[in-house]
């Protein structure tokens, strides 16, 4: 399976493209990601200019919100929304989520999806998931 290929777990969901945003410097790195619906997983792939990979796991239950540009701008850093186009603004989002880390806690992941349609679909995803949790939405 593609999945496979990439390295994602087997039974992964399909694996989609997008880019990751650095809220420290508003630099743009090539990122996949896929939801894993058998662990219960958000999962980002992220590879550097460099070409070093890093990966990270977002349990879907721990996901507090999930931000679009639709929920207004002040839900993010002036920073990023000044690196992007007004089309890539359309695809922005935020996963606002409270990390396994007790050190770090609550913590985002700024991803810019390839399209509006895959963008819409991935929140369906995971609100099915979140469930109650995600629809209580909070104030940026």
């Amino acid at each position: 399976a593609a999945g496979e290929d990439l390295g994602f777990a087997e039974g992964a969901a399909e694996v989609r493209r997008c880019w990751r945003l650095s809220v420290l410097s508003g630099a743009r790195e090539e990122a996949e990601y896929c939801v894993d619906e058998k662990l219960g997983q958000f999962v980002v792939k992220t590879t550097s200019p460099g070409g070093e990979q890093t990966t990270e796991y977002c349990p879907i239950m721990s996901i507090e919100d999930i931000f679009t540009i639709d929920d207004g701008e002040n839900c993010f850093p002036p920073r990023l929304l000044a690196s992007l186009s007004p089309e890539e603004r359309k695809r922005l989002f935020l996963i606002d989520y409270v990390a396994d880390d007790p050190n770090v806690g609550r913590t985002g992941m700024y991803l810019v999806e390839a399209s509006r349609s895959n963008l819409d679909e991935l929140l369906r995803r995971l609100l099915l998931h979140v469930g109650d949790v995600a629809r209580a939405r909070i104030q940026c």
